[in-house]
C-alpha cells in the first residue's frame, strides 16, 4: 500500500502505512512471547516482512518525496538505506540465535530507522523540490544508514511483558505518549525517533567520557610519585 502510494504522490498515506507496519512488528514479537508460540519460522517470515516493510518501501518513499530531484544520485543514496536495511536483518538474524538478552541490539534496529525517515514526512508531506533539502535528506540517509550497520549499542524500548503489571509512572508516560500522538502526531513522532536514532551515539559518548574522567585521577595519583622520584634522582 505504501509503495502504490508512492506511485500515486500521496505521500502522507505512504508514510501511514510504513507506521501501520512498525505498529503490527511491535506488537507481534510481544504477542508471540506472551502465549509462547516462538518459532523459528516466525522469526524468518519476520525478517523478511521487515525488509520489505522496513527497507523497500522506506527506499521508494524517500525517493519520490526527496530524492527525485538529484535523478540517479537519488537513485544511489534510496538504494544505500535499502542495502543497510537489508544487511543489519542479517546480521540480527546471526546474532539473535546466541545473544541470551533483548535488553540492547548491536545497531539501530531497521524498524527504528524506517519510523525515523517517515516522521520526516510526516512533518513536512510536500515533496521537497529543492536541491538543498536533497542534499539534508541524503546526509539523514547516510548517518541513519551508517547507525544501521554499526555495532553501537541501542536499548531495546519495547523490552516488557504484558503479563508485568504496569506501575503508575509508566501508567503516565503511556498516557502522555497516546495523548501526544493524537494532538502533536507530526512534532511527537520527529522527536521520540529522532531521540531513539541518537541514543546509541549519545550513550557511547556519555560511556567513553566516563571512562576518560576515571583514568584521570589513577594518572595523578602516579604524578607525584614519578615527580618525588625525579627530584631524589637530582638530588
Amino acid at each position: 500500500m505504501s509503495i502504490l502510494f508512492c506511485f500515486q504522490g500521496r505521500y502522507s498515506l505512504a508514510a501511514f502505512w510504513i507506521l501501520m507496519s512498525a505498529v503490527m512488528d511491535a506488537l507481534d514479537g510481544i504477542v508471540a512471547r506472551f502465549f509462547g508460540a516462538q518459532s523459528e519460522f516466525g522469526i524468518q517470515i519476520d525478517s523478511l516482512a521487515d525488509a520489505f516493510s522496513f527497507g523497500g518501501a522506506p527506499s521508494v518513499l524517500l525517493y519520490f518525496w526527496g530524492m527525485h530531484t538529484a535523478g540517479i544520485i537519488g537513485v544511489f543514496f534510496s538504494f544505500i538505506f535499502l542495502a543497510s536495511a537489508v544487511l543489519r536483518l542479517a546480521r540480527y538474524n546471526i546474532l539473535q540465535k546466541t545473544q541470551k538478552s533483548r535488553r540492547f541490539y548491536a545497531g539501530l534496529t531497521v524498524p527504528s530507522a524506517a519510523m525515523f525517515m517517515v516522521s520526516l514526512v510526516f512533518f513536512h508531506p510536500q515533496p521537497l523540490n529543492a536541491q538543498f533539502g536533497a542534499f539534508l535528506l541524503a546526509s539523514a540517509i547516510i548517518m541513519i544508514s551508517f547507525f544501521m550497520v554499526s555495532t553501537i549499542r541501542y536499548k531495546n524500548f519495547l523490552s516488557f511483558d504484558l503479563r508485568q503489571k504496569v506501575n503508575l509512572s509508566t501508567g503516565l508516560l503511556m498516557a502522555i505518549g497516546i495523548a501526544s500522538l493524537i494532538f502533536f502526531a507530526r512534532f511527537f513522532l520527529l522527536a521520540i525517533f529522532s531521540f531513539i536514532a541518537l541514543s546509541g551515539p549519545a550513550n557511547l559518548l556519555i560511556t567513553l567520557l566516563k571512562k576518560k574522567i576515571q583514568r584521570k585521577p589513577e594518572s595523578a595519583a602516579v604524578r607525584p610519585k614519578n615527580s618525588a622520584e625525579e627530584k631524589g634522582t637530582e638530588l
